[in-house]
């Protein structure tokens, strides 16, 4: 695959930028899982260079033209997410020699990223932007967007691809085992939200699909949420996945590598008031009511999906040594159990944060 600067340059020369492509200052950019990305600075311009993983999504320019539709229509003052460049063909994907999909984009400037939330200030303005950002999308629909990453968010599916590695081999290792154990123990969870799609009793909408914290920049004084970035799963799809994994990735104050995992109501409370806020009216009641269980069924999932990559050899999430995706499957599990423990709390906090933001509306 083409990484060496000079193949850099030539890919960056097919977007229609202004300057010479050739006094480029490419470097590596951060420590994504899936992307490889790099860092653009011309002539006083920044940008992020980065190659669609063809292996995770089957159609990578199609991953480029639903975040293109969403760019068309964006209108949210304040609110950035990052717009596909075009290309100098007219078009928004750039294909190198070996068929690799390529995107450029604007590096969203001036702001910050937060490896943690240290006020519930924060937490509440994370709250609003991914309400403002379900609630302008809503405005909008339908729009022309495809399935950019065709079962994601299947839970039964990510459930029974597991079942299928769940054999005696895997359990001679007791952890293997306990965890297994675990899941089988819950593994009713699996079908929640998908059995309320199917009944009828939630819609789909537009969703970003990934909002964890590491896709939310701040304003450099860290008191707003400036942009979402990181848009390749954004498709049809349920708004409580999307709060259930803003919720997991924010409110957990040990953090995603900890060996335990805390839930913390406080920042679940800002971050729950200031969406109910944004979305006015966007969730009835029974969408409402499902909240609590979707927080149980996202950090369940993403454990499952860690546990299955780690019994398939680490295929698809990006890892130091064998044994990281188990330990990362283990943390979303005993997050998965702090949030059953405080099941009454939750759910007492979702009604009065919403009824909250009715009233003042």
């Amino acid at each position: 695959m083409p990484t060496e600067p000079v193949r850099l340059h030539a890919l960056l020369a097919g977007f229609a930028l202004a300057g010479d492509p050739d006094r480029a200052a490419i470097t590596p950019l951060g420590g994504g899982l899936i992307n490889d990305s790099f860092a653009v600075r011309l002539d006083e311009r920044r940008y992020v260079l980065q190659r669609i993983n063809a292996r995770v999504f089957p159609d990578p320019a199609r991953v480029i033209a639903n975040q293109a539709a969403l760019a068309a229509v964006w209108d949210a003052p304040g609110l950035d997410i990052p717009a596909p460049l075009p290309t100098r063909d007219g078009g928004f994907a750039l294909h190198d020699d070996s068929g690799a999909c390529w995107r450029l984009t604007r590096f969203i400037a001036p702001s910050r990223s937060l490896a943690r939330l240290d006020h519930p200030a924060q937490a509440r303005a994370v709250g609003e932007a991914l309400g403002r950002f379900h609630r302008t999308l809503a405005r909008h629909a339908p729009l022309p967007l495809q399935t950019a990453l065709p079962g994601f968010h299947d839970t039964p599916a990510y459930l029974a691809g597991l079942r299928r590695l769940d054999t005696p081999t895997a359990r001679r290792d007791p952890t293997l085992a306990e965890s297994l154990d675990f899941v089988a123990q819950r593994a009713p969870l699996a079908a929640t939200l998908a059995t309320a799609r199917a009944e009828g009793r939630i819609g789909e909408h537009v969703v970003h699909g990934d909002p964890k914290l590491d896709n939310l920049l701040f304003s450099t004084d860290a008191t707003r949420v400036v942009a979402l970035i990181d848009l390749d799963t954004v498709q049809p799809g349920l708004i409580h996945h999307d709060l259930g994994d803003c919720l997991r990735s924010c409110c957990n104050r040990a953090g995603e590598g900890g060996a335990s995992a805390r839930f913390d109501l406080a920042l679940a409370a800002a971050i729950l008031g200031g969406y109910a806020a944004a979305t006015d009216g966007l969730l009835d009641a029974e969408e409402r009511a499902l909240i609590p269980q979707a927080l149980r069924l996202i950090p369940f999932e993403l454990g499952i999906r860690f546990l299955t990559d780690h019994l398939q050899g680490d295929r698809y999430f990006r890892v130091r040594r064998h044994g990281d995706n188990l330990r990362k499957a283990r943390v979303q599990f005993a997050l998965v159990a702090d949030l059953e423990r405080q099941t009454d709390e939750i759910e007492t906090l979702v009604e009065r944060c919403f009824a909250e933001a009715t009233s003042v509306a």
